[in-house]
């Protein structure tokens, strides 16, 4: 670890220092240009403080400054979301409980979700690349009036920074770096410009991580003979590369055309459960991704016409293709026979979507049509050692089977068509009533099947603004999810158990039901926030393993409900609010509490929590601000224990648990204790973080992650622009 940390920390202060001379940080606008404003995937016109949701954004300087490797990393113990880690390379979000396909991912309001979602936690939010991104806004409950089928319990959007980010003159340059001792280096670099009618952003960055140094007594969750000789966490170290860009033309009469693009890449994405040095389990050999890729391109026209019955026409295109090969080693036959099984899966989603705004009266109506064509591509190979576990031994196995074993039939088929309208009526000064429907059509084929679903989704809410820093809202809204082709199709690995389980084609789409309600205040610094919430899940999708041991399958529930709460605090302390000084309590709590019913291979029905659902987390701590350019904060991540009353039958079996915790799968809490400090100079355009992570050197693991989190972490980060 010190060996590391020596190394790291002398490589960070020479390249911070370059960066300070010469670097730039992407987020930071620099011109007298007003920054382009882009409508909430909420399709409200109407600013974050004004939507009657539980509804937080998560903008560039706190994504610079916060504590984690990465933007997703940034926003984890935050009010409704916390994040898993299945490998480090995937970062999956908890949105009041649920993760997988039972969230919704955006990308710029439009949908990062695809039909092959797994279940569990995976990698695809992780693929959104740090250096795009302006902000991060979390949506609690349901938007699915304009958001569409998943997000039973809410939404992320990453949103893309604006062609150009504000700046007047023709090119400028920035780059950016982020190394801390635990993990290893990111760095990026682009240049922003304007000419004439033109805007335009091109942005490339390096991820390069090193094996995770873990706490002091993180040993103890490596496995084999020669765990002495680690020098970090095992099959945690991955490297990932992406690029990007924007433009916008905003020389046609009453259209503004944008264009974004990108791809990010990952090589060697290992996941640390699919080894024995971190699963304890001799019979596995290793599962990673070599390699992974998500490719985008969107193209949005943005029409104000003077004339027309709408004020603003949006029509937005995209495609959209995730790329992934992925191999898995392990010891079968009692463990005597060699086994290695390689998947190659890709899903293109091809889609266009129309949202009109009408202003009329007190009436701001936001009306659209949504299609989405996905395709995927998918090939299994299969090659075993019969006589031992020689991997040089190994030839082709059951070949004449393969296509009965892909994740994804080859070449199935889904496609998505909807139509909504929602009513923002100002009833008056103080009070609004947000009303919506949309109706989704979702058709799917492949060898098996071919079938379709439809739902008509939607909410009330109101909302009442006390005064013009406070305001309350309550909400009663539905969500669905039509069955994607992971539920109805395939084959998958349960958490790398080697147990498989099967899509079902007969499945009924699930249906949630929420009722929530909130408070804000905000003025100037000082931001207070709080939610309660109620959602009750029909037809369940979970999957039903025999009792007496076996594949599983798909199957529909009974229900299920979640309930909890959220609490955010930003608030300056009088003794200090004096010029510029500002003290601050900051930080949030959330409470999830769910249980299911499962029906049972026997025809009886169990109740349980629903899987790694049941948390009580947060983040508290103290910000001192000293002036315009000094900041310090000290702060404690937390989580509670995952004990008998959270855990899940299926969940008592999966290594992420029992690793790090006991066999029955219960896993122990913990808080952790981090301190930064940072300088932005008067432009805001030079800017540098200090972070010590984890300062007792904690051994700890986020709950179900599959790998132990940093230990003691020294963090510098910087840029400034051109």
């Amino acid at each position: 670890m010190y060996r590391n940390l020596k190394r790291d920390v002398l490589w960070m202060g020479v390249t911070l220092f370059s960066t300070l001379m010469f670097g730039a940080e992407e987020g930071l606008e620099t011109s007298t240009l007003p920054p382009m404003t882009v409508k909430p995937a909420t399709g409200l016109d109407v600013e974050p403080f004004e939507q009657p949701y539980a509804f937080y954004r998560h903008d560039r300087e706190e994504l610079n400054n916060g504590v984690g490797r990465t933007a997703l990393d940034r926003i984890d113990y935050g009010p409704g979301v916390f994040m898993q880690h299945t490998s480090p390379a995937q970062t999956t979000p908890y949105i009041r409980g649920l993760t997988g396909k039972q969230n919704l991912l955006l990308l710029d309001g439009v949908r990062l979700s695809h039909a092959t979602m797994r279940g569990g936690p995976n990698q695809y939010a992780a693929l959104v690349p740090d250096m795009s991104i302006e902000s991060i806004d979390v949506i609690l409950g349901s938007s699915s009036v304009i958001n569409g089928s998943d997000g039973l319990t809410g939404a992320l959007d990453f949103r893309l920074a604006t062609a150009g980010r504000g700046v007047a003159e023709g090119g400028s340059p920035w780059v950016s770096t982020r190394m801390d001792s635990a993990n290893g280096v990111q760095s990026a670099v682009g240049v922003d410009g304007t000419s004439g009618n033109w805007r335009y952003s091109i942005e490339a960055s390096v991820y390069d991580f090193h094996d995770r140094t873990g706490g002091k007594n993180s040993e103890d969750h490596v496995f084999g003979e020669n765990k002495a000789a680690y020098d970090g966490i095992p099959n945690t170290a991955y490297e990932q590369r992406a690029f990007a860009g924007r433009t916008a033309y905003d020389g046609f009469e009453n259209h503004t055309v944008e264009m974004a693009f990108g791809q990010t890449y990952q090589d060697d994405a290992r996941r640390p459960d699919g080894y024995y040095e971190n699963s304890g389990n001799d019979t596995r050999i290793s599962r990673y991704y070599d390699p992974e890729t998500f490719t985008y391109v969107h193209l949005r026209d943005i029409w104000t016409p003077d004339d027309a019955f709408f004020d603003q026409l949006t029509t937005t295109a995209w495609w959209h293709q995730q790329d992934e090969s992925q191999r898995r080693e392990d010891l079968t036959g009692g463990g005597s026979i060699y086994r290695r099984r390689e998947y190659d899966d890709r899903i293109d989603s091809t889609g266009i979507e129309s949202q009109a705004m009408s202003q009329l009266d007190n009436h701001q109506l936001t009306y659209g049509a949504f299609i989405l064509f996905e395709r995927t591509s998918n090939e299994y190979r299969e090659f075993r050692n019969l006589s031992g576990t020689d991997a040089a031994g190994a030839t082709a196995y059951n070949a004449g089977d393969w296509d009965n074993n892909t994740t994804i039939t080859d070449g199935a088929e889904y496609n998505t068509y909807a139509v909504y309208a929602q009513d923002l009526w100002q009833l008056s000064e103080q009070w609004s009533l947000l009303t919506g429907l949309r109706y989704t059509y979702v058709d799917w084929n492949f060898d098996t099947a071919d079938s379709n679903t439809d739902d008509i989704t939607g909410g009330i809410r109101a909302a009442y603004q006390f005064r013009e820093d406070m305001m309350t809202f309550v909400g009663l809204s539905k969500a669905f999810r039509a069955p994607n082709l992971n539920d109805l199709d395939g084959a998958t690995d349960r958490a790398s158990s080697g147990t498989t389980s099967f899509g079902n084609p007969e499945l009924e789409p699930e249906v949630s039901y929420t009722v929530e309600g909130g408070w804000r205040y905000a003025k100037d610094r000082d931001e207070l926030a709080f939610s309660v919430f109620y959602t009750q899940i029909d037809d369940v999708i979970q999957t039903v393993y025999p009792a007496g041991g076996g594949a599983g399958s798909s199957q529909n529930g009974e229900s299920a409900y979640l309930q909890g709460f959220e609490v955010l605090w930003d608030y300056g302390l009088p003794v200090l609010d004096q010029h510029e000084s500002r003290l601050a309590l900051v930080g949030s709590v959330s409470l999830v509490d769910s249980e299911a019913e499962i029906p049972q291979s026997d025809g009886s029905i169990s109740k349980d929590p629903i899987s790694r659902a049941n948390r009580f987390y947060g983040i508290v701590g103290l910000r001192y601000e000293i002036d315009r350019n000094w900041w310090t904060k000290v702060q404690t991540r937390f989580h509670d224990a995952y004990d008998e009353d959270d855990l899940a039958s299926g969940d008592s079996g999966d290594v992420r648990l029992t690793v790090p915790g006991n066999d029955d799968g219960t896993v122990p809490g913990y808080a952790v204790v981090d301190l930064a400090g940072g300088w932005i100079n008067d432009d805001g355009n030079r800017w540098l973080t200090m972070t010590l992570e984890n300062l007792a050197d904690k051994t700890y693991r986020q709950l179900g992650s599959g790998a132990d989190a940093s230990g003691f972490n020294v963090v510098l980060s910087g840029g400034l622009r051109f």
